[in-house]
């Protein structure tokens, strides 16, 4: 069994890297350089080192883009995954026929704090003759075995790799590991730096007293929003126009970065904060004034924060965080467009910072809870069913509504472990009802538009469920309006989908009629039902939105789709909803959110509900 201090490390491995990382289907589990190197790397900081779901198959963009791994493994210069933290770790390089090999290892951002920074240590620490030593040792032991072809082909085979091996160490490997370096410090598409080329500049100043004079000026480009309404062939050509920008306002001595986040970087002296801001705010205009789409940028769409080197931000990690929290606080402003980080107005990010640090722990403690907001049908007031809403039990901060944690989960894709972390108590609660004879009520489960959009995620989904056996028509996934799609997540989202559906489960928009659900939702994506946003319900009182509501609901009802309308509050609403035959009603009307016990309880008791019950008199019927 597990220290409780011992923390799980799980990798994707490359299955067909031999002989630096490979398959090995006797052992059935990676072997090669990099394995052993990861195998000593945990057993001297105390990890528990885990290859996930081993195979010949390589699934390392899978299981990287569905964030299940610490590490990616086995990876070479060039390789790009999705959901990885910072630069990659630069392991060794080989350098024979005149061609050079680097290997790197990726950290995804679901790893702990301090991995990155004891992986990069440790590489650091191995010279590049151990690694070759570790090559020739892996060549010579397995000469004879499946890898090599066997007999005097693999013998042959062994000592041509012998001669390779040797080659890199003998053949100015490194000048090469140099140049390479030097590669890794350069963003390939704009040629600024990156954010290793950050790391090293900030760590040179950390005990140089000129540091209080520096300001990281972060440029945020909200690129999915350009792409989304002006056309993604322009995401491209904005990055390449705001790099050519920056490079126009920067001297010798100043840092411009390319961010992995996508946000623009600059490490410059200023005399003053107010000096740094004018000179920020000038660049943000000028970036906005982008020719590729006619007219101007909006604030939202480039923005900027002007973040001090203080004492505060020595660890290079948070400085970047306030830097690019300020800069999305400064595109939600109407004036101004640029920010300056400071104690006031980053008490938000720093909670933020906070809870970013401890979510994961908050998972595998159960922390987050379910609480269920029911349903009503409209014309019988019975309740029907219910919606699970997460709020997260804080140690130190208390009950936390989904408005303190959901938006930045969305924004740094770890939304979907808490969109399957909520599938499984969803599931373990219909379980329950089944177990008492309960087998009516349904429960609707959030799940965000880019956990739907992830490949693999209809397997995970289906994985959960299996474990149970309610009735798979109980469970509805609402799709909810949080974040946009392109035309490649579009498509995997309709796979995911089909798949839910065809196991039985239903999907519904959430939110609908706002956010980014279209008409042209309806006719891509095959759904089981409509919840029709508060705002359309708030107003209903006025011709427009009545019309635009009726034909909302037509719509649904032609399409075979249950109708649902949230956030009803008043009697007239309730009356003009069941003249519009919309089927079941949700809001504090009927019901406030409850905590799962005293929803079961509700549940056990109670046939029907009816509006006196939430402290109204009963609607006619």
């Amino acid at each position: 069994m597990l220290q409780p201090e011992q923390a799980v490390i799980y990798v994707a491995g490359n299955p067909r890297l031999y002989p630096v990382e490979y398959y090995d289907g006797t052992s059935r589990t990676y072997r090669g350089v990099i394995p052993e190197f990861l195998g000593q790397f945990a057993r001297e900081y105390g990890y528990e080192l885990r290859y996930l779901e081993p195979g010949a198959e390589d699934r390392r963009e899978e299981l990287a883009a569905n964030q299940q791994v610490d590490l990616i493994s086995g990876c070479l210069a060039g390789e790009r995954y999705d959901h990885t933290a910072g630069e990659p770790i630069l392991l060794f390089s080989e350098w024979a026929k005149g061609e050079e090999t680097v290997y790197l290892l990726y950290v995804t951002r679901v790893a702990p704090q301090a991995l990155r920074d004891e992986l990069r240590d440790c590489a650091a620490r191995t010279s590049q003759s151990q690694w070759t030593g570790e090559l020739l040792r892996t060549v010579r032991e397995t000469s004879a075995g499946p890898h090599s072809g066997g007999g005097v082909w693999g013998i042959a085979l062994a000592a041509v790799l012998l001669c390779a091996v040797l080659a890199a160490l003998l053949s100015g490997c490194r000048r090469e590991r140099r140049r390479q370096r030097r590669a890794l410090l350069t963003d390939p598409e704009t040629g600024l730096g990156t954010d290793e080329a950050l790391s090293r500049a900030v760590t040179r100043l950390s005990g140089d007293q000129t540091r209080r004079f520096y300001d990281l000026i972060c440029i945020h480009l909200d690129l999915d929003h350009v792409g989304w309404l002006r056309g993604w062939e322009q995401v491209s050509a904005l990055v390449r126009h705001s790099a050519r920008t920056v490079r126009g306002h920067t001297q010798a001595a100043d840092l411009p970065v390319r961010s992995a986040s996508g946000d623009l970087l600059i490490l410059k002296q200023f005399a003053d904060s107010r000096q740094a801001l004018d000179w920020a705010g000038e660049l943000a205009e000028e970036i906005r004034a982008f020719p590729g789409t006619g007219e101007a940028l909006t604030a939202r769409e480039v923005s900027a924060a002007v973040c001090p080197l203080e004492a505060e931000y020595q660890d290079l990690e948070r400085l970047l965080f306030h830097a690019r929290q300020c800069a999305l606080a400064a595109g939600r402003e109407e004036e101004p467009s640029v920010r300056l980080c400071g104690a006031r107005q980053c008490s938000s990010c720093r909670e933020r910072w906070t809870l970013q640090a401890e979510f994961r722990q908050g998972l595998e403690r159960e922390e987050f809870q379910l609480y269920l907001q029911f349903f009503v049908d409209a014309h019988t007031f019975r309740m029907v069913g219910g919606e699970a809403l997460s709020r997260w039990k804080h140690p130190r901060l208390g009950l936390l509504g989904p408005d303190r944690y959901i938006p930045w989960l969305e924004e740094d894709g770890r939304i979907s472990q808490l969109d399957l972390y909520c599938l499984e108590k969803s599931c373990a609660f219909l379980e329950d009802l089944d177990r008492r004879e309960i087998r009516t009520f349904f429960l609707s489960c959030n799940v965000s538009r880019r956990t739907f959009s992830m490949p693999g995620f209809s397997r995970q989904c289906l994985e959960i469920v299996q474990r149970y056996t309610f009735t798979r028509k109980l469970l509805i996934l609402e799709v909810t309006e949080s974040q946009r799609t392109n035309r490649e997540q579009a498509g995997q989202m309709l796979e995911n989908i089909l798949d839910i559906r065809s196991s039985g489960m239903r999907v519904m928009f959430d939110d609908f009629g706002v956010g980014f659900s279209s008409f042209h939702d309806l006719q891509d994506y095959p759904m089981d039902g409509l919840k029709l946003d508060k705002m359309l319900v708030d107003n209903m009182c006025t011709q427009r939105g009545r019309i635009l509501l009726r034909v909302l609901v037509k719509t649904g009802h032609k399409l075979g789709m249950t109708i649902l309308a949230e956030g009803v509050e008043e009697e007239e609403q309730i009356r003009t909803l069941r003249e519009l035959r919309c089927d079941v009603l949700q809001g504090f009307r009927f019901s406030v959110p409850l905590p799962l016990e005293e929803a079961r309880r509700r549940i056990l008791e109670e046939n029907c509900f009816k509006p006196e019950d939430a402290g109204g008199r009963e609607t006619e019927g």
